[in-house]
């Protein structure tokens, strides 16, 4: 025998079919209920259906943004290899000026001073600055020896820069006056007050040996004498090259002379291009 169970099973399914058979049934005819019904499930299945549609523009939009931000990578890496490129010329572009203004100044020198001098570029530095030294790209191939002077210019004005030191075929190297190993008599221009130029240590001047009864006063212009050393027949350095401008003065201990603190005129850290002075004249 069937158990009860199973008969009340039975039932229930019996009953689930013929509701859905009615169901479908009432939406099939044009009748009022059905109608309403049929409004009823579209109410009910309206939010499902908008998530449904939602999700699909969501995962459409997801592939499109995807496709916008490789775009603009691609429009930032162009933008930025412009920039560096940019960049690059205005460097250029500022090196040319500062060389060009530099060359136009010595240019001027050339036609100015009453000496034969060869352009020199420096090709080389001693970065602690413990040598006051440089190499120039010039050497005894081009008339280049060692003694001979070197100008430079001073906001148009010119130098003295230092002397050649040594020199090979194709280069050679300048000490600069501010070296502790640099001498030349110089004077001063205001007073005419003659003195000793020598260079210390830090890249400075001091204007030593003037006699205390001459008259030295800060901003006084400090040039080459033109004369010489001890028994030296003939100054190894062209009269009237500036040298710096007195910023101090003191008393020597011995009460007999006094000493001047002198700016250079150049600033032989920044300086790139110099004057050789082969020849005191031009001719």
């Amino acid at each position: 025998m069937v158990s009860s169970s199973n008969r009340r099973s039975r039932g229930g399914l019996w009953f689930a079919a013929f509701t859905v058979a009615s169901l479908l049934m009432l939406l099939a005819s044009g009748t009022e209920p059905a109608l309403q019904l049929k409004q009823a499930s579209r109410q009910a299945l309206e939010p499902v259906r908008a998530a449904v549609a939602g999700v699909g523009q969501g995962v459409v939009g997801l592939f499109g943004t995807i496709g916008e931000i490789d775009r603009l990578r691609s429009e930032n890496d162009q933008l930025r290899s412009q920039l560096v490129g940019l960049q690059q010329r205005v460097a250029e572009l500022t090196e040319a000026a500062a060389e060009n203004v530099e060359l136009r100044q010595l240019l001027g020198l050339t036609k100015s001073l009453n000496l034969r001098l060869l352009p020199v570029r420096i090709i080389a530095r001693d970065p602690s600055n413990l040598s006051w030294e440089v190499g120039i790209d010039a050497g005894t191939d081009a008339g280049v020896k060692v003694g001979m002077p070197v100008v430079g210019s001073a906001n148009g004005a010119g130098a003295l820069a230092g002397t050649v030191v040594s020199a090979g075929s194709n280069t050679a190297e300048v000490r600069f006056v501010v070296d502790t190993r640099s001498s030349v008599v110089a004077v001063d221009q205001q007073s005419r007050a003659l003195g000793e130029v020598q260079g210390q240590l830090g890249g400075q001047l001091v204007f030593v040996k003037v006699p205390i009864t001459e008259k030295l006063i800060p901003g006084d212009t400090i040039a080459s004498a033109g004369l010489s050393l001890g028994t030296q027949l003939r100054s190894s350095y062209p009269k009237g090259l500036l040298i710096g401008t007195v910023q101090a003065v003191q008393a020597d201990q011995n009460a007999l002379t006094q000493t001047a603190f002198v700016r250079p005129a150049l600033d032989v850290q920044r300086i790139e291009r110099l004057l050789v002075v082969l020849a005191f004249t031009k001719d």
